[in-house]
């Protein structure tokens, strides 16, 4: 699929890809409030989808290291291809990241990928999809018609590691940004990194789900470990439980 800038990437769904560099991209939702690269930094990219996110840190600091988590096997394979074709200084994980190493059952939506999880809902997804639908100004029987058959589901195993874990086996000794991204699993993305290593963390954007109060738990929990934080929300996703964490290290 040739993007809107003329780069040329693989891809699983043209919506979803089109809509991945909308955001990603275009409205730059990984550099909003103060975040940034520089040289020198690595960059964990954990549910990389296909690698767009992983794309716009290489285009926005070219040879920043990154470290790309994507255990979707269709998503691996185009992420992998993607890293390669553009000569990014990554590389690629197919496995998950969560609090404890194992495995785990993976829920794929072949035909709204980036939903895919451990935690899937097909009820509370499909209205995320409607939600979203709605508020891109679509009509109410358009939104029914193009979210039908978007949340059938597949299972595959994947396997399971932990931030710290890959800290220890790839040497990396200092994450200058932590981008999460996966699906009402954040939690437990942030619970697979040790006491020790969160003050080897710089910078953290992460996508929330506030189920059960957990936005405000996200923001107090990082507080309390030194940073500053921000939330916002993609107007897209107005009137759903979905937002956007924003942490900076503060300045000692």
């Amino acid at each position: 699929m040739t993007l809107p800038d003329g780069h040329v990437v693989f891809q699983v769904n043209p919506a979803e890809t089109s809509l991945q560099y909308r955001s990603i991209v275009g409205d730059r939702s990984y550099f909003r409030h103060d975040v940034r690269l520089e040289p020198g930094m690595t960059v964990f990219d954990v549910g990389a989808n296909i690698g767009i996110a992983a794309l716009a840190f290489h285009w926005e600091c070219p040879g920043t290291r990154i470290l790309a988590f994507e255990p979707a096997r269709p998503l691996y394979d185009a992420l992998c291809a993607n890293l390669a074709a553009h000569g990014l200084n990554a590389k690629a994980f197919d496995c998950a990241l969560s609090r404890t190493p194992g495995t785990a059952v993976l829920t794929v939506y072949p035909e709204t990928t980036a939903m895919s999880g451990m935690y899937t809902d097909t009820d509370h997804d499909a209205e995320v999809t409607r939600t979203f639908l709605a508020n891109s100004g679509f009509a109410p029987e358009d939104v029914a018609d193009m979210a039908q058959g978007r949340h059938v589901t597949e299972e595959q195993e994947c396997q399971v590691r932990t931030i710290s874990e890959v800290m220890a086996t790839e040497g990396v000794d200092r994450i200058g940004l932590l981008k999460i991204n996966v699906e009402k699993a954040e939690c437990d993305v942030l619970d697979g990194i040790a006491p020790g290593d969160w003050k080897a963390i710089d910078q953290i954007v992460m996508q929330v789900h506030d189920i059960g109060g957990r936005l405000a738990s996200v923001r107090d929990d990082l507080t309390g470990r030194g940073f500053q934080v921000d939330i916002g929300q993609d107007p897209l996703l107005k009137d759903t439980d979905i937002f956007d964490v924003y942490a900076r290290r503060n300045a000692t």
